[in-house]
C-alpha cells in the first residue's frame, strides 16, 4: 500500500542579493535585487507501508526542502503530494497524529527534565493515558537497551547516544505511520548506531510505517533502505533499488594482494592504463571487473604473490561515481 505519493513537485525561492560595502548596503535598501533559486525540480517518488526510502544528496541538494513539503511545513510551487490519502499541508488531526519527525541535530527533548517527564507531557498532548504511555516507554526502552535509571535522569546529563534514544521514544510514542528521520545516528558510536537501526527496522515492520531517511552514514542507507532517491541541485539523479543501481553502474572491483616491486613493475607495463597503489609489498588496484580477472591470470603465472582478495565497491563509492558521471 502506498502511504506517500509525490508527483512532479517543484519549489523555488527568491534570494536577496546585497552589494558589498556600506554604499552597497544602502543601495540594497533603496533598490532590492533578487535572484530565483530552484531548490527542487520535478521530483517524484512513492513510499509503501513497511518501507524505508533513503533520500541522498550533498549539502544543499534539496533534501530538507523535500521533507518540509511532504511533512506539510511548506507548500510546493506545483505538483502533487498525498500522505495517508490526504494533502499534508491541510494538517488534519488524523495526519498530525500519524506523523513524526526525528532530527539528529535538533532534538525535541527538554534538557531540564527527564525522558520520562518529557514523555508524560507529550502523552497528555496526544491524549494518551499515563498507563499506556509508560507501557510504550518501557517496551521501547527495552528494545533500545535504555535502562529505567536513564529514563529518570535529567536529559542534559545523558550521553549523546542515550539522548538520541530518548528522542526516538518521544517521537514514536503515538505510534506514527509516517516518519521522517533526518540524520538519526549523527555523531553516535557504531554500537548505538546499530541499536537504533535495529529498532527502526523492528518498528516499521510491526506498525507498517513508511519512513523517509536522510543520512550521511552509508551504513544507515544500506542497512535500512529498500530503495533510494539520489538528488543533486534539486534534481533526480537516481530513483530505485540499491541492487539496480549497482547493476547500472560500471562493474568496478578492488583487488588486493601481496607481492614484490619487480612484479608490480611487470603489471604496470602490461596494464598501462591501470593505476597500481603499492606500499610495504601490499598492492591495491581498482578497475573494471574484466581487467581484474586479467590481472589475476597474469600474477598467478608469476612466482611471488599471496593473499589475493577481491572486494565489491561500497555504496558510497558507487554514489560518488554516479555524481561524477551524471551530476548536473
Amino acid at each position: 500500500m502506498k502511504q506517500i505519493i509525490v508527483k512532479n513537485i517543484n519549489k523555488s525561492y527568491k534570494v536577496h542579493l546585497k552589494s558589498e560595502g556600506v554604499s552597497g548596503s544602502i543601495k540594497s535598501i533603496l533598490k532590492r535585487r533578487f535572484i530565483t533559486t530552484e531548490a527542487v525540480k520535478d521530483i517524484s517518488f512513492e513510499v509503501n507501508s513497511s518501507e524505508v526510502l533513503g533520500l541522498i544528496g550533498l549539502n544543499g541538494a534539496g533534501k530538507t526542502t523535500i521533507i518540509k513539503m511532504i511533512s506539510g511545513v511548506i507548500k510546493p510551487d506545483n505538483g502533487y503530494i498525498e500522505v495517508l490519502g490526504s494533502n499534508p499541508f491541510l494538517k488534519s488531526n488524523n495526519y498530525r497524529k500519524s506523523v513524526a519527525l526525528v532530527m539528529g541535530n535538533k532534538g525535541q527533548l527538554d534538557y531540564d527534565v527527564s525522558i520520562l517527564d518529557n514523555v508524560l507531557l507529550y502523552a497528555s498532548i496526544y491524549g494518551i493515558s499515563k498507563k499506556i504511555a509508560l507501557d510504550r516507554v518501557n517496551d521501547m526502552a527495552n528494545e533500545l537497551e535504555l535502562s529505567n535509571h536513564d529514563l529518570k535522569k535529567q536529559v542534559r546529563s545523558l550521553s549523546l547516544g542515550q539522548r538520541m534514544k530518548g528522542e526516538l521514544i518521544l517521537s514514536f510514542l503515538h505510534l506514527p505511520k509516517i516518519i521522517f528521520l533526518d540524520e538519526p545516528t549523527l555523531g553516535l558510536d557504531f554500537i548505538s548506531q546499530r541499536k537504533i537501526r535495529n529498532y527502526i527496522k523492528s518498528y516499521k515492520e510491526k506498525h507498517d510505517a513508511s519512513i523517509i531517511l536522510t543520512s550521511h552514514y552509508i551504513e544507515d542507507i544500506e542497512d535500512l533502505c529498500e530503495r533510494i532517491l539520489i538528488i543533486n541541485k534539486g534534481q533526480e539523479l537516481y530513483y530505485g533499488s540499491i541492487e539496480k543501481l549497482k547493476e547500472e553502474m560500471p562493474n568496478y572491483k578492488k583487488l588486493k594482494f601481496i607481492t614484490t616491486p619487480e612484479i608490480v613493475e611487470i603489471l604496470r607495463k602490461r596494464f598501462e592504463n591501470v593505476e597500481f597503489a603499492y606500499y610495504n609489498n601490499n598492492v591495491e588496484v581498482r578497475t573494471e571487473g574484466k581487467l581484474i580477472m586479467q590481472i589475476i591470470q597474469l600474477i598467478t603465472t608469476l612466482d611471488d604473490y599471496r593473499d589475493i582478495t577481491i572486494e565489491e565497491d561500497n555504496l558510497d563509492i558507487i554514489i560518488e561515481q554516479l555524481y561524477k558521471e551524471r551530476g548536473m
